[in-house]
């Protein structure tokens, strides 16, 4: 290995190493610099949020500091019956279209409902196995079910056959109406027949009275219910293609597409709503992405855009005065040998 370069860069002055020393050195004593700007930036706003704390404490008195907390309570019960009542509406779904489906000589001893992924298991017993080929023909044929699986059977000592079926549910079922009993029907003039529950009013109310999007952090829709219209400002960035709105309504009355179902807000979407009475009411999604920034987040931004700047003017300030320098002394030097050389004859 030849390690004379080595020796030529020790004798010889080669003004580009420098020039890269020198620089290197400024980008050290930038980033210290860069790394003390924001260690006292980060002090300065974490005493501006506790002065912020400070003043949110004192804004109310110890009552309505104490309602504040009950409404807060409730809340957390209300989100909680909100999630029961929804798995309690998959359920009741599930089992009205299964009671109007399932054949008189099948019979069902166990269910399994994972309502995430909208389906159900099923464990029975059929009277022979043409009556299990007919229920599987019968589940194939319901508008709510995406396919059946035949997961197994085997012929008991009974002669009777046990099977286990897996049904994978179209997300339509979270609108089924079970149909009403039949004591409920009554025959109209022109032999129609309606639905007639005795003493009964149906509600005609059909609001949307609330309607979020579960993100980080949440979104709450503003309503217009003048206009029927919904909207909602998304972050930049948001994928629109696929989310999935927590809707609620009013009392009795069903919403389509349903809550918690995955929509595309590419444009805007209709959601319809109706009533117990059967009286509809349109509504008009739409989704903004990219919710007009914040007075904080400029101001950030801002402070980034200043910290950058400083750091490039003190690189260009060091680099500088280095070359100021090194001219200096070598003019210096320069006059140091004449003088000598003088000297010298």
């Amino acid at each position: 290995m030849d390690f004379s370069i080595f020796y030529q860069l020790r004798t010889k002055k080669i003004w580009w190493v420098d020039v890269v020393f020198y620089f290197v050195i400024s980008l050290l004593i930038s980033a210290i610099f860069c790394y003390l700007i924001f260690i006292s930036k980060i002090y300065l706003q974490e005493k501006e949020i506790k002065k912020l704390d400070a003043a949110i404490e004192t804004v109310g008195t110890d009552v309505q500091k104490d309602h504040e907390k009950t409404v807060f309570n409730y809340q957390k019960k209300i989100n909680d019956y909100a999630l029961l009542i929804d798995n309690h509406e998959f359920a009741s779904n599930v089992f009205g279209f299964l009671e109007k489906d399932t054949l008189p000589n099948v019979w069902f001893s166990r269910f399994s409902l994972p309502t995430k992924q909208n389906k159900v298991d099923l464990t029975g017993e059929a009277e022979s196995m043409d009556a299990l080929s007919r229920q599987t023909a019968a589940f194939e044929k319901n508008e709510f079910v995406k396919k059946v699986n035949l997961l197994g059977s085997s012929v008991g000592d009974s002669g009777k056959v046990n099977f286990s079926l897996s049904l994978l549910l179209d997300s339509k079922i979270f609108n089924y109406i079970q149909p009403p009993p039949a004591e409920n029907l009554a025959i109209t003039e022109n032999n129609n027949v309606s639905v007639n529950p005795a003493g009964e009013n149906r509600n005609a109310e059909k609001l949307i009275t609330s309607f979020d999007l579960p993100l980080t952090p949440e979104v709450i829709g503003v309503i217009n219910q003048t206009n029927h219209t919904i909207t909602l400002n998304v972050p930049q960035g948001t994928n629109v293609i696929n989310l999935s709105p927590s809707i609620s309504s009013s009392i009795a009355a069903t919403v389509s597409p349903a809550s918690n179902v995955s929509q595309n807000f590419t444009n805007q979407v209709v959601y319809t709503v109706t009533a117990e009475d059967g009286s509809a009411q349109n509504y008009t999604v739409t989704v903004i992405a990219g919710a007009p920034v914040n007075a904080g987040s400029t101001k950030s931004k801002t402070n980034t855009v200043v910290v950058i700047l400083i750091i490039a003017v003190a690189i260009v300030a060091i680099l500088g005065t280095f070359f100021f320098f090194k001219k200096r002394s070598a003019k210096k030097s320069g006059l140091i040998n004449n003088i000598n050389a003088q000297n010298g004859n």
